[in-house]
């Protein structure tokens, strides 16, 4: 089955210092453990699944703000490991205002990572991360511990990879990126197995925000049931609620299998309450392996505008 990954495109985002939204968005690096007033709300924006230039995407962008009458915060975007960033798309999403959640295809070769080799490119996109000039949210090999993803199985050499790369863009002067360590949701992870997110957590001195990737896939695949938002979130939120701030960088329902708009509804709801310690939310509006929009039905589109 074809990933999330593979047919999205590399493309833009980026964020505006003066914005008091990414004001607050920075305040929470050192301020997560105060009860959350609110929290903002981005998107990876493609809702054709389709080819999108980097003007393309501003128009999409914009189209889907004045659908839900409310401002996109974060614009997510993936990035392959050889490819520049930020882009003139990340600079075109900082004049609207939008803040980078950039994901940066994870690798095989980590102990390569790890032992300097590839030191050069790190100190390039360093560079060009702190003349960019606003916060980069950055997130390496996301979803580390699912089968998909080359990180999957191999806990040591990701910490060793990711503590390296860290170091090397701290010691390029790239302040302003904030390292998002992002796990994909698993309800019962084995234990100090490979889908436990645990063994892969390379310690708070070189993690900036926990983020979580999560799908309700509904009754969509002949694996999948409907799941609650706090079914999916709950085990990854009460192991790091506490110790960082978080972020979903990943999320959205089908309709297939129970009530979407309640879901997103629902959503809204755990956000203040429960799970009042995530900052920010990050939905995949897409028509891709099922229709994940945020406007796959007017009773969800209601529900978004009402929770936004």
């Amino acid at each position: 089955m074809l990933t999330r990954r593979e047919l999205v495109l590399r493309g833009a985002s980026a964020a505006v210092l003066a914005s008091p939204l990414v004001e607050w968005l920075a305040r929470a690096d050192s301020a997560f453990a105060a009860p959350a007033r609110r929290w903002s709300f981005g998107a990876y924006v493609n809702p054709a699944n389709a080819p999108l230039t980097f003007a393309g995407a501003q128009r999409a962008f914009a189209e889907r703000e004045s659908l839900l009458g409310a401002r996109l915060q974060l614009a997510s975007t993936f990035v392959a490991w050889d490819e520049e960033f930020p882009n003139e798309g990340h600079r075109l999403d900082q004049a609207a205002g939008r803040a980078p959640l950039i994901a940066w295809d994870g690798r095989r070769d980590l102990r390569a990572i790890a032992s300097g080799r590839w030191d050069s490119l790190l100190r390039e996109r360093a560079r060009a991360c702190a003349a960019f000039g606003g916060p980069v949210y950055l997130r390496f090999g996301a979803e580390f511990n699912g089968e998909w993803n080359p990180c999957y199985g191999r806990a040591a050499g990701f910490v060793a990879a990711w503590r390296h790369m860290v170091s090397v863009f701290r010691a390029a002067g790239a302040a302003n990126v904030r390292w998002v360590w992002c796990p994909f949701t698993v309800q019962r992870p084995r234990r100090g197995g490979p889908d436990d997110w645990r063994p892969y957590y390379p310690g708070d001195h070189f993690v900036d925000w926990v983020g979580m990737d999560g799908y309700n896939w509904g009754t969509t695949r002949s694996w999948s049931r409907w799941q609650p938002f706090a079914e999916l979130f709950g085990p990854l939120y009460s192991d790091y609620a506490k110790r960082k701030p978080l972020m979903i960088c990943e999320v959205a329902s089908a309709e297939r299998g129970g009530d979407k708009a309640a879901w997103v509804a629902d959503m809204g709801a755990q956000l203040a309450g429960r799970f009042s310690k995530v900052r920010t939310v990050v939905w995949f509006d897409t028509n891709k392996e099922t229709d994940w929009r945020v406007d796959s039905s007017e009773a969800t589109l209601r529900a978004f505008r009402q929770i936004l």
